[in-house]
C-alpha cells in the first residue's frame, strides 16, 4: 500500500489491486452471463472492457493524483446519483468521486445495469466494511444535499422541474464528434471505428457525428469500420435497430452509406439513433468548430487529428481519457 493524504484512496486502490489480479475472472463468468441474460446490450466482451476502464481508473498513483488534497470536502452529505445504464457500471465513476471526497452515496441504480454495479459494490465493501454506512442502493432517492444525473432519454426538462431547489449536475444526452480532414492514417480510421462502435455506440461517449471536407473519399472509412465491427453483425438486437433504420431510409427515399453495421446518413441536427451515424460537409474547418461552439451542451468530447480543431482529443481515446469522465463531476462536488 502506496502512503496517501486522503485515507478513502486505500479502498478504491485495493480493490484496483484486486481486478489487476489475473484470475480475477475466474468467478465472474456467471454474473456476467446473468447480466448478458437480463441485459443483451451488455455482452460479455463489452463488460470485461468495462472493468478495463475501471481498473484504469483504480490505479493508486492516479487516485493520489487526482483526489489527494480532497479529502471530506463532502463530509456528511449525501449525494443521489442517478446513471443512465448505457454501458455497464455507469454509476461507478461518481460514486467513486463522492465516496473518495468525503460523502454517502444514495445510488438509483439503472435496472438495466443493477446486477453488476450491486455485484461490484458489494466487492468494494467487502475491501473496506466501513463503507456499508456510506452506500445505499434505493428505489427512490431520499432527500439529498445534492443529484448528480445522466440522462440519455431526452428526460432533460422532466429532471430540471424536479431538481430546480436542489443543487444539481445534469449531464443531457449527449455524443462525440469526429472531426476529418482526409488525411488519417489507417490506424486513425481503426481507432476512430473503435469511438465508434464500444458498447454499440449507445454511452454518450460514442462518436454520433463526423464532419467531413468536401470531396471527402468515405470508401476507406467505410471498409475500415465495417472490418472492425463485424463482431456487432452478429447481434440480434443491434441487428433488429440496423434494419429498422434502413427502412425508415428506403421508405422516406434517403439516401445513405451502408458501412455493413452502421448507417451514414447526412444531418446534424440531433443525436443519431442506434446503428446510424451522422455526417456533414464543411468547406473550412472553422464551419465544424462553429458548429461545435454553438452545440457544447450536446457534445460529450470531440476527436479528431492533432491540430485540426480546438480541443480535438486524439483518435480511439473517448472512453480510453480517464481524466475525463472525473473532471466535471470533481468539479460540481467542489462547488456543494
Amino acid at each position: 500500500m502506496y502512503p496517501s493524504v486522503n485515507s478513502d484512496i486505500f479502498p478504491f486502490a485495493n480493490l484496483g489491486f484486486k481486478m489487476r489480479e489475473d484470475d480475477y475472472f475466474s468467478d465472474k463468468e456467471a454474473v456476467i452471463q446473468r447480466q448478458y441474460q437480463l441485459n443483451p446490450w451488455f455482452t460479455p466482451e463489452f463488460i470485461k472492457y468495462s472493468y478495463q476502464i475501471i481498473k484504469e481508473i483504480l490505479d493508486v498513483d492516479y487516485l493520489k493524483s487526482r483526489f489527494s488534497s480532497s479529502s471530506d470536502v463532502l463530509s456528511g452529505k449525501t449525494i443521489g446519483l442517478v446513471p443512465d445504464g448505457m454501458m455497464p457500471m455507469s454509476a461507478f465513476v461518481d460514486m467513486l468521486c463522492v465516496l473518495i471526497m468525503g460523502g454517502t452515496c444514495a445510488l438509483k441504480l439503472h435496472p438495466k445495469d443493477e446486477l453488476l454495479m450491486s455485484f461490484l459494490i458489494q466487492e468494494l465493501e467487502e475491501v473496506e466494511p466501513m463503507l456499508k454506512h456510506r452506500i445505499s442502493v434505493v428505489d427512490k432517492l431520499p432527500k439529498c444535499d445534492a443529484i448528480i444525473v445522466n440522462d440519455m432519454e431526452d428526460s432533460h426538462a422532466i429532471w430540471e422541474r424536479y431538481l430546480q431547489q436542489i443543487p444539481h449536475l445534469l449531464r443531457p444526452r449527449q455524443a462525440s464528434v469526429a472531426i476529418l480532414t482526409g488525411h488519417e492514417s489507417e490506424q486513425e480510421l481503426v481507432s476512430l471505428s473503435k469511438d465508434i462502435s464500444l458498447f454499440f455506440g449507445r454511452s454518450r461517449a460514442a462518436v454520433h457525428t463526423v464532419f467531413v471536407p468536401r470531396n471527402y473519399d468515405f470508401v476507406p472509412f467505410l471498409r475500415t469500420l465495417g472490418t472492425q465491427t463485424q463482431s456487432l453483425a452478429q447481434h440480434h438486437q443491434f441487428l433488429n435497430h440496423l434494419e429498422y433504420q434502413k427502412s425508415i431510409r428506403l421508405m422516406n427515399k434517403q439516401f445513405y452509406m451502408d458501412a455493413g453495421t452502421f448507417l451514414f446518413v447526412e444531418q446534424i441536427q440531433e443525436i443519431a439513433p442506434t446503428g446510424v451515424i451522422h455526417y456533414a460537409f464543411y468547406q473550412d474547418v472553422d464551419e465544424a468548430q462553429e458548429w461545435l461552439n454553438l452545440h457544447r451542451d450536446e457534445v460529450y468530447c470531440v476527436v479528431s487529428q492533432a491540430g485540426a480543431c480546438d480541443d480535438g482529443k486524439p483518435f480511439g481515446t473517448v472512453f480510453s481519457d480517464k481524466d475525463f469522465p472525473l473532471d466535471s463531476t470533481v468539479h460540481f462536488l467542489m462547488t456543494i
